[in-house]
C-alpha cells in the first residue's frame, strides 16, 4: 500500500485507504502545548462573547467547534464545517456535541453553504496551505462574515522548515526539507496570509509569527512524515537507499541524546470585515 502523506492526503481524506492516519495526526497535534497555546490565542484574538455565532473553516474533529462553544455558552453557537464527511462524523460521535451549541456540516471552504453575513467570526486553521487559490477561500470567508466581523487564520510557512540533526549529511537533508516543503500546494502561505487578508479588504490586520520545535524524532515524524519523506526520496531518485536508511538511523540515535529537531514558523492573522 502507498504511503499515506500528510502533506497531501488532507483534501482527499474520505478515499484514503488508512483514514485514521489523517484523524490521528489532528489528535496528537491538539495534544501539543506549542499548538495548544496557539489555539488558545486564537480564540482571544477572535473575542468571543457568548452571543457571537462562529464558523470554523476546515474543522477536522472539531476539537476547536467544541472549545470555542465552551467560551460562548449560553447565547452563542459554533459551526464546524469540513470537506471530510469521514472526519465529521468523527466530530458528531464525540460526547460533546449533545450538550455543546454546536452543529456540524460537509462543504467545501471555495464555496461555502452559508447565507452572506452568516457569522460574527470565522477561524480558519492549517487548511489553506492545501487549497489551489486560496484568495477564492478567503474571499468565501469574508462574504458570510458580517460586517465589523472578525476573520482569523493560522498557517504555515514551509520556507521556514527547517531539521537540524546530528548527521553530517547536510545534502540529503537538505533534499528531504524540499521534498516535503514541495509537497504542499501552498508552502509559503502563511507568510502571504497578510496580503491575501488586504487584497480582501479586510482592516486592522494583525500577523503574529511563532515558531513550533520539536526535538523528539517520533513526535516529529507523525507530524511531518520524516520516514515516508525518505521513502518518497528514495522511490524517485533523490537518494539511494541506503543514504536514505542511514539518515533515519542517524536521525534517531541524534533524537535520543538531545542532538535533533525540527523548526516551523508559522503565522496567525486576523482582520475585520
Amino acid at each position: 500500500m502507498a504511503d499515506e502523506y500528510l502533506a497531501t492526503g488532507f483534501t482527499h481524506v474520505d478515499r484514503a485507504a488508512d483514514k485514521d492516519f489523517y484523524a490521528s495526526c489532528l489528535s496528537l497535534l491538539d495534544t501539543l502545548p506549542y499548538y495548544q497555546a496557539v489555539k488558545r490565542r486564537s480564540y482571544e484574538l477572535l473575542d468571543l462573547t457568548p452571543d457571537v455565532t462562529v464558523l470554523d473553516a476546515g474543522c477536522g474533529l472539531g476539537h476547536d467547534v467544541f472549545r470555542m462553544a465552551e467560551r460562548l455558552r449560553p447565547g452563542g453557537r459554533v459551526w464546524g464545517m469540513d470537506g471530510s464527511g469521514e472526519l465529521i462524523a468523527k466530530a458528531r460521535a464525540d460526547t460533546r456535541y449533545a450538550r455543546l451549541p454546536v452543529r456540524f456540516h460537509r462543504g467545501d471552504v471555495k464555496a461555502i453553504p452559508f447565507k452572506d453575513h452568516s457569522f460574527a467570526r470565522c477561524r480558519i486553521d492549517r487548511v489553506l496551505q492545501h487549497v489551489p487559490q486560496p484568495e477564492a477561500a478567503i474571499a468565501e470567508l469574508v462574504r458570510v462574515l458580517e460586517p465589523g466581523g472578525l476573520l482569523l487564520a493560522y498557517d504555515n510557512d514551509w520556507n521556514t522548515f527547517k531539521v537540524n540533526s546530528s548527521s553530517d549529511d547536510r545534502e540529503t537533508t537538505r533534499k528531504l526539507e524540499i521534498a516535503w516543503r514541495e509537497s504542499f500546494v501552498n508552502s509559503r502561505i502563511g507568510k502571504n496570509l497578510e496580503a491575501l487578508f488586504a487584497d480582501a479588504g479586510l482592516t486592522k490586520i494583525q500577523a503574529i509569527p511563532s515558531t513550533s520545535v520539536i526535538d523528539d524524532f517520533e513526535v516529529a515524524d507523525k507530524v511531518y512524515n520524516l520516514r515516508a519523506t525518505v521513502r518518497k526520496a528514495i522511490a524517485s531518485g533523490d537518494i539511494d537507499e541506503d543514504t536514505g536508511t542511514d539518515w533515519v538511523r542517524e536521525a534517531v540515535e541524534g533524537s535520543a541524546r538531545g542532538a535533533f529537531e525540527v523548526a516551523l514558523t508559522a503565522y496567525t492573522v486576523v482582520g475585520r470585515r
